[in-house]
């Protein structure tokens, strides 16, 4: 009977051991690292020919696509008056700590995948395939909701010339409230035709860019100095609401809605493995084009209210519809033309990134090695650039641009978030050090809170734990904050104060350099800390479907996923 026990023991015991292995390997391939080493190589199958100038107009294509045309209106009549200017000056101060990041990462791991890449070498496969994955719908569909205001701004040029002959001839959708009325074969030709150009490979495609950026940036300063020639500063007084009509917080409520303007800088991280010399070249283009569009909006915005009372601006077409109401048709026409350049030059930029990121998924063995396929004359990810524009241009085909701006923004906001979390982790957590030095302002407090400080353990509590209460903190301030009841008010400030000492704490650190020479960012740990904090608010404002739909793009993405 002992020996019949002890062998159905050995036998449980086994089992037991085997389930613990099998989860253990599994566990541990979704959370394997990428080696930095390997990751740091300028070896690529990729064609090394973009130019620092190339890069620094590809970074204002991404950025200044339809929201200086259209987001600059809405934030300046519904959100913060004529003070949108300065929504815009502090979401550009916001965008600069996530930007340092990407700064810093890019020089130091010149791959294409950007966020993805950087994921994947500090917390792993999963969360980094989870980034990219998201990535990747958010440029289809991006690309898709572009084309249709490309689309909705020709057919307003024509007088609804072209959807008359489209239904005429095609007939229309079932009514609906995701699809669209009338095909809408303009957005569809003009991704197909952004298709064939790229094809041509980065160089004539990233040319192209920078002769389109070249000329969007000109009709955006002769726009900005003619607001200020015919508007008026009366436009500004007290009779017509001031310069702040909605306060100081109508200042901070016009920033959550135009920080997505500046969205788009991180996609010059995507270009790294095609740069001559990405050390030099991605610093001066990222923090660059990130300057002239800062510029660019301020002027635009500032001038947009001078030109016209805020009232009574256009909320869609806001330019077109100003020069119009001041008699100055040339004009109109200037700023119908730009929307037009804008939104083409995005998407030309859009679909440059999404086949880099599709290879870089297939090149780590993530997704269908198909994907990782680089035609060797053109050295340009064909099957990804192919599958993509294909998808984006048939989503564009049949759905209206609500539905499609409804899901985009998750990508975005998490590759922000995460870049943040990778950039800490790099510079303090990666490397198993015992200790960490401390600063010394930090060592004068207590020598017994010194000590405390110094361990590990109490580095990787506070940070977890700074993570955890930034996003509550976002939580509050979102929906919680707004009622203006007592215990809303308390508990946001309560919670924001224990936010703050955690940051305070973590200041105390001494960063950890990882290679000498390297471009690092400055004041660490402010930029990746500022920078997962600024968007957590963000993240967690998205409607419940945008996150159903990142829950089941996550799971479909999990069954082609090969670990």
């Amino acid at each position: 009977h002992h020996i019949m026990t002890g062998a159905a023991n050995r036998r449980q015991n086994s089992i037991l051991s085997s389930c613990c292995s099998g989860g253990g390997t599994f566990l541990g391939k979704l959370l394997r690292q990428k080696s930095l080493t390997e990751a740091r190589s300028l070896e690529t199958p990729l064609k090394r020919c973009l130019t620092a100038y190339q890069l620094i107009f590809y970074g204002i294509a991404h950025m200044a696509g339809a929201g200086i045309y259209v987001l600059a209106g809405t934030v300046i009549k519904t959100k913060a008056g004529p003070a949108a200017s300065l929504s815009f000056l502090l979401c550009a101060l916001l965008s600069v700590f996530t930007g340092l990041c990407y700064v810093e990462f890019s020089t130091l791991i010149p791959r294409a995948g950007s966020c993805y890449t950087f994921t994947y070498i500090t917390l792993g496969e999963l969360p980094a395939f989870l980034v990219g994955w998201t990535m990747i719908s958010d440029l289809v569909i991006g690309m898709a909701s572009v084309a249709k205001a490309f689309s909705s701004t020709v057919d307003a040029i024509s007088h609804q010339a072209i959807s008359n002959a489209t239904r005429t001839h095609f007939g229309s959708l079932p009514e609906s409230d995701y699809l669209d009325p009338n095909i809408d074969l303009v957005a569809f030709s003009l991704i197909i035709a952004l298709m064939l150009l790229t094809l041509t490979g980065a160089a004539i495609s990233m040319s192209v860019n920078m002769v389109l950026s070249a000329v969007q940036c000109v009709c955006l300063t002769l726009m900005a100095g003619a607001c200020y020639v015919l508007g008026s500063p009366d436009n500004w007084s007290a009779e017509r609401g001031g310069f702040f009509p909605f306060g100081a917080s109508g200042v901070i409520n016009g920033a959550t809605v135009a920080i997505f303007a500046f969205s788009g800088f991180e996609a010059i991280a995507n270009a790294a493995e095609e740069c001559k010399d990405p050390r030099r070249s991605l610093p001066v283009a990222l923090l660059t084009s990130l300057g002239i569009i800062t510029l660019l909006y301020f002027a635009s915005s500032l001038g947009l209210s001078y030109l016209s009372p805020y009232r009574e601006l256009d909320a869609g077409s806001p330019f077109v519809v100003a020069f119009q109401s001041h008699g100055v048709a040339w004009l109109s026409y200037v700023a119908a033309g730009g929307t037009l350049l804008a939104t083409g030059a995005t998407k030309l930029a859009t679909i440059y990134v999404m086949p880099r990121l599709f290879y870089a998924l297939a090149a780590d063995g993530v997704i269908f090695p198909c994907f990782a396929y680089v035609q060797p004359r053109l050295g340009v990810p064909l099957v990804g650039l192919v599958f993509g524009g294909l998808l984006s241009a048939l989503l564009a085909l049949v759905f209206n641009i609500h539905t499609l701006a409804n899901f985009v923004s998750m990508g975005v906001l998490l590759s922000y978030l995460m870049i943040g979390v990778d950039l800490f982790y790099l510079r303090y957590l990666l490397h198993r050090w015992d200790d960490h030095s401390l600063r010394a302002w930090a060592c004068c407090i207590s020598p017994g809170l010194a000590n405390w400080l110094c361990r590990r353990s109490t580095l990787t509590r506070l940070f977890v734990g700074y993570l955890g209460v930034s996003l509550v903190t976002g939580v509050l301030i979102n929906y919680a904050a707004p009622l203006l009841t007592w215990w809303a008010l308390l508990a946001t400030v309560l919670v924001g104060a224990v936010n703050l000492l955690m940051l305070v704490c973590l200041c105390a650190y001494q960063p950890r350099t990882v290679e000498p020479g390297v471009y690092e960012a400055p004041l660490m740990p402010l930029p990746p800390l500022m920078a997962f904090f600024i968007n957590a608010v963000l993240i967690v404002r998205l409607e419940w479907l945008t996150w159903v739909r990142f829950l089941v793009w996550s799971i479909f993405g999990a069954l082609i996923v090969d670990p």
